[in-house]
């Protein structure tokens, strides 16, 4: 029987004494293939170069059993796989199942025949040739499991990403405001990027926004100074959420890097950043500024995924932009741009109710021009709107920031005073009523002046249980102002006359 082929070993240690040795079973198994070494037993132990060129190792069992296991302990610590049979005298069952379990493949009672030598070693080496393909085979099937699981976790990942996202851009597509845009951002953008610092700057609307994880208020007044430097014109104001500030530094701050290659990254000492550009006209542009801490760069992912909400945010707040514009012309007036009487329903009702539930006093000014009817038959509509649109500018001027200004119908005017006594209204009325007086009316043709007659009620009021109630409280002082002989101020009593009455002593003066 031929045992050459390619599971046999190069070399096979004949480990034992030199009797061993010397038997001529050797020889013959050496005509079929096998190269056997002789090593004597005293004194060996198991290192690298010998384990490196041997597959399987002939063990003559001593009368030391001890000895025996203690081999068998150290292959079995090695890092390869050997082929271990033991050679020995008949031996008691137990000692050999000890002998098996501790990694001998095979105990072979000596002297033996060639055919069962040779069986062993051919059916050894046969199961550690299989033992380590298996082994090969479940570590390349463990690589595999690695690198799907690897794969699985970025799909979930990138999954993850791509709903964040999704969810993202509908938020910032949902919001018609532009605070509101940018605070959709703040809130979902840091989860999807791993952002610390994220800033919004826009050159034509004079705007910043800027957020950080810690709000941290020396790194953001540092992206606001890097941000100013992205747009092409520097801003008049920052905003930082939902306040308004003044630009105090004019400075570059350290912290941030001015330097941008082409790409749009940009480093700093505590992390790395990623401008993205916005566009939202031919000359209306900005910046999206992402920055997070570390060392590691934004991937190439990531560079796309932000690029996709880069166009989403210049989009949503586009469609701020134009929606704020309807918006303002649906609430304006459009000859004089001051509201109309629809939008003075809303801070009407506003502070009403706070007079209600505070007891902050709010006042009511309508205004109504004297013999309007009269500058319109002589001079024409033209001149006419003319003097409306300067008296609104004059009104709006004259009045505070926090005073509303309004259109209320033809040449009459209503202007709501927040937090405002009566005293203070009367005050004020008087003085527009003083100004409009002396103002001289520029037409093409000419100069013009008029009067004004001004009537105020103020809320909470013991008569005044309604918005209605408040509109015709200020509309009676109005035409009870017409009744004294128009160019004056009076404010409501209920003692005034009623408005019709007022009116057919107006008309019949």
């Amino acid at each position: 029987m031929n045992i050459q082929g390619d599971m046999m070993p190069s070399t096979v240690l004949l480990v034992g004494t030199s009797a061993l040795h010397r038997d001529r079973r050797w020889h013959h198994l050496a005509d079929r293939g096998i190269s056997f070494v002789p090593v004597p037993r005293a004194g060996f132990r198991l290192d690298h170069s010998i384990r490196a060129g041997v597959h399987a190792i002939l063990y003559q069992v001593g009368p030391d059993t001890d000895a025996t296991l203690a081999f068998l302990d150290e292959a079995a610590a090695g890092p390869s796989d050997l082929c271990i049979i033991l050679l020995g005298r008949s031996s008691k069952a137990d000692s050999v199942a000890l002998y098996l379990r501790r990694g001998a493949y095979d105990y072979i009672s000596w002297p033996c025949s060639i055919g069962r030598l040779a069986d062993s070693i051919t059916s050894g080496l046969a199961k550690r040739r299989m033992s380590i393909e298996v082994r090969n085979l479940s570590g390349t099937l463990a690589s595999a499991n690695s690198t799907l699981a690897h794969d699985r976790d970025m799909l979930k990942q990138y999954n993850q990403r791509l709903a964040g996202l999704n969810q993202l851009t509908q938020a910032l597509a949902g919001s018609l405001k532009s605070e509101d845009v940018v605070q959709a951002l703040f809130a979902g953008l840091p989860a999807l990027i791993g952002a610390d610092l994220i800033g919004v700057a826009r050159n034509t609307r004079a705007q910043i926004w800027t957020w950080s994880r810690e709000a941290d208020p020396v790194r953001e007044e540092a992206a606001r100074a890097h941000l100013l430097r992205s747009v092409e014109h520097a801003p008049s104001r920052i905003t930082s959420g939902a306040t308004t500030l003044r630009l105090i530094h004019s400075r570059p701050l350290p912290i941030v890097s001015s330097a941008t290659d082409p790409a749009g990254k940009c480093r700093f000492p505590h992390g790395v950043a990623y401008d993205i550009p916005l566009v939202f006209g031919p000359h209306n542009n900005g910046v999206l500024h992402v920055a997070r801490s570390g060392s590691i760069p934004f991937s190439e992912q990531e560079h796309q995924l932000l690029a996709t909400v880069g166009t989403s945010l210049s989009l949503s707040l586009r469609n701020a932009d134009t929606y704020q514009d309807i918006q303002e012309l649906a609430s304006r007036d459009p000859l004089t741009g001051v509201l109309n009487r629809r939008s003075l329903d809303g801070p009407l009702t506003r502070e009403f109710k706070a007079g209600l539930r505070y007891g902050a006093s709010a006042c009511l000014m309508l205004l109504d021009l004297d013999y309007f009817k009269t500058v319109n038959d002589r001079l024409g509509h033209t001149a006419g709107d003319r003097v409306l649109k300067d008296l609104a500018k004059l009104m709006t001027d004259t009045v505070r920031d926090v005073d509303i200004v309004g259109r209320y119908g033809g040449e009459e005017f209503a202007v709501i005073l927040p937090h405002t006594s009566l005293e203070q209204a009367k005050s004020l009325a008087e003085r527009l009523r003083s100004l409009i007086e002396r103002q001289a009316f520029s037409l093409d043709d000419g100069m013009v002046r008029t009067t004004v007659s001004i009537g105020i009620a103020d809320a909470p009021h013991p008569t005044i249980a309604s918005i209605a109630d408040w509109v015709n409280a200020a509309d009676t002082a109005l035409y009870a102002a017409k009744a004294q002989g128009r160019n004056c101020v009076v404010v409501y009593s209920p003692l005034h006359l009623a408005p019709v009455q007022a009116a057919a002593l107006c008309a019949a003066a």
